[in-house]
């Protein structure tokens, strides 16, 4: 198996040869039994010669010992068995007994100084010569013995005694020589063993220093095979998981295949892997943007195209409400108004989740005092709670509190949490609305009806579009998008919408926001009482001449019956924008409806002209288009538009800008 991989190192790893690439190749456990038998058999080695020596030398000193100790057993011996025959002379020569001093001493010291030279000579290895020195002992001894027995019984004169005195010099001439040629070959021992001790013991210092030498390199050498075989590895496998987890690209490596090297590989191929990884999710969000591009894509035209039939209804519908109807007749036009206007709701609504999902949804978060939100939202929805005696009833303890938010959102959140606890509340119910802070960052505007209540198991589902919990099945009006809308604009302010409730007693909606700083309350302006739809009876204004851009036949019909209810207006109508420029030049009408999309030019393209030409600059344009969104209403806004009005339109709203433009132009001299 390793030969086959010998060959096969991945990318980036570096090769390695020859004894480097074995020890490399080598398992830890291998690395570790050398890395630990290195120092160990050097260390039993050592410590064995070092035995060795030293048990040479102990057998050496105790040679050396026992010629020592033969010596002066012998000596000991020898001065002994003199001092006796002095001593037995002595008292031969004089008769007096104090001479037998000596000899009294030897005998009670003979016996063990005779066993204990035995023993020595025995460990010299002189037993033979020893037993020859033990005999002439013995027998100087006895004649020692049988010269003091005659001088002391036996009345032997002097010149008797000569002969026992001869012989026994005799026998101590021949015990000296006995002796010396018994210590003679243990004394040149000692010699000898002295001289290989003192040897032997240079030998062990020096050992013992080659020994620390040895120890010192063999520890070395296996702090560098771990140094460079498995810590500095290990160092450089940790560093390699560090950058993988940075997403850094890693940094070459030896290849081997033991156990860090294998760790090596698997980094290499993690990282591999994560580049496809991180190339598939790639695509995918590629796919997955193009995917929303194409559905806001898809929304956004299909609003458009929406829009646009929508306006030629509720412009029609409107034109038949204005007339003279009958009681039936005017209920079928405003079930038709109604109708349209629900279907337009609709279809805002989802393109606002659309922009919210693809982060295009344009937020301006500012302090807002939550207050006068709360009640112009109150305002606007009473007519709808009224329709099912609904009370509302506004709970607002701290007056100053606000909160960041997009005012225009959060009218909208409450709006459709309002009109979710009309349509799901008991008529004579009540709805509460109540804001109170949290704590010193966080504020909360709750809404609460006395509804039926919600089962805790449907506490999120109605947060999901579209889904509306079997109510479709009754006569509730609704799409399911409300709430999953209202919950996405409080996220979208960086806030949060929940929901809790209790089966029979109603359910509360809490959107809670960031905290601002207390706002003065500023009572909200009471809004003006709206102005009617001009129509077959509105009164004559001053003449005014309008110039309608657009190319669809509908809704040119539309402003055309809109504007014969107005006497003194006169309408121009021209279906491309190079033509309304000519027109705008050569008529200079009073006011200009623009449509966006027009065959030939762009709107926006139309009013630049419009305004970059000083004929036609003091023109007021208003834009007509089915395009809602707000970056392009603000767009032609800045541009010099002088109003935005989303198909469909309200013609109450056009019967205003028209007058506003109107008594404007009474104000100007004549151009």
């Amino acid at each position: 198996m390793r030969s086959r991989e010998a060959g096969s190192a991945p990318p980036g790893a570096v090769q390695a040869h020859g004894l480097r690439r074995w020890w490399l190749d080598l398992s830890l456990r291998g690395k570790g039994l050398i890395v630990v038998a290195v120092p160990l058999i050097a260390l039993l080695g050592i410590t064995s010669a070092n035995l060795v020596l030293q048990r040479d030398e102990a057998s050496e000193r105790t040679v050396a010992l026992g010629a020592r100790d033969l010596d002066q057993a012998a000596a000991q011996v020898l001065a002994d068995a003199v001092n006796g025959e002095t001593g037995v002379r002595g008292y031969g020569m004089t008769g007096d007994p104090a001479f037998l001093t000596p000899y009294n001493l030897m005998l009670t010291r003979i016996a063990a100084e005779r066993t204990l030279l035995r023993k020595d000579a025995v460990i010299a290895g002189v037993g033979r010569q020893q037993q020859a020195v033990d005999a002439t002992l013995g027998q100087e001894l006895a004649e020692l013995y049988q010269l003091r027995s005659a001088i002391s019984y036996g009345g032997t004169s002097a010149r008797g005694l000569i002969p026992a005195v001869l012989a026994g010099k005799n026998t101590m001439d021949r015990l000296r020589i006995q002796v010396a040629a018994l210590v003679v070959g243990p004394t040149a021992l000692v010699t000898v063993e002295h001289n290989k001790l003192s040897a032997l013991q240079t030998r062990i210092e020096r050992f013992d220093i080659a020994s620390l030498v040895l120890g010192l390199l063999t520890g070395l050498a296996g702090v560098a095979l771990v140094t460079s075989g498995i810590a500095r590895r290990l160092g450089a496998v940790a560093d390699n998981a560090r950058r993988l987890g940075e997403g850094k690209p890693l940094e070459p490596a030896i290849y081997a295949t033991d156990e860090i090297g294998r760790m090596t590989q698997s980094h290499f191929r993690a990282e591999a892997l994560l580049a496809r990884r991180t190339a598939e999710l790639v695509a995918a969000r590629d796919a997955a943007m193009g995917a929303t591009q194409a559905k806001n894509s898809f929304l956004s035209s299909t609003s458009h195209e929406l829009r646009t039939p929508l306006n030629s209804i509720l412009g029609f519908a409107q034109l038949i409400q204005m007339s003279e109807l009958s009681e039936e007749d005017t209920d079928s036009v405003e079930r038709i108004l109604g109708a349209g206007r629900h279907l337009l709701s609709l279809i805002n609504e989802l393109i606002d989740i659309a922009r919210i999902e693809s982060g295009d949804l344009g937020l301006s978060l500012e302090p807002v005092l939550v207050r006068s939100v709360i009640e112009e939202t109150c305002q606007l929805m009473a007519p709808i709670a009224a329709d099912r005696s609904i009370q509302i009833i506004r709970d607002c303890a701290h007056p100053a509190l606000a909160v960041y938010a997009d005012r225009q959102r959060l009218a909208q959140v409450l709006v459709n949490l309002i009109s979710n606890a009309v349509k799901y509340n008991h008529r004579d119910g009540t709805i509460t609305i109540s804001c109170q802070q949290e704590g010193t960052g966080q504020a909360s505007i709750v809404v609460t009806d006395t509804g039926p209540g919600l089962a805790p198991d449907d506490l999120e589902r109605i947060f999901v579009p579209f889904e509306r919990l079997g109510a479709e099945r009754t006569a509730v009006e609704g799409t399911g998008i409300g709430l999953p809308l209202a919950r996405a604009l409080t996220e979208a302010m960086k806030g949060q919408l929940t929901a809790s409730s209790v089966l029979g007693q109603g359910a509360a909606f809490t959107a809670s926001l960031t905290r601002a700083p207390d706002l003065i309350h500023v009572p909200a302006p009471s809004p003006a009482p709206r102005s009617p739809a001009a129509g077959p009876n509105a009164p004559a204004g001053a003449d005014l001449s309008v110039l309608s851009i657009d190319d669809n036949p509908a809704n040119l019909e539309v402003i055309a019956r809109f504007l014969r209810g107005r006497p003194n207006a006169r309408l121009l109508s021209v279906a491309s924008g190079r033509a309304g420029l000519e027109c705008a030049i050569r008529d200079r009408p009073d006011v200009i409806l623009l449509d966006l999309h027009l065959p030939d030019l762009q709107g926006d393209q139309v009013l630049n002209e419009l305004k970059a030409d000083p004929a036609t600059a003091a023109i007021p344009v208003i834009v007509l288009s089915a395009d809602a969104s707000r970056g392009v209403i603000h767009r032609l806004l800045a541009a010099g538009a002088f109003a935005y009005l989303t198909k469909p339109i309200e013609l109450a709203d056009l019967g205003e800008l028209l007058d506003t433009c109107a008594a404007t132009r009474t104000q100007e001299p004549a151009r």
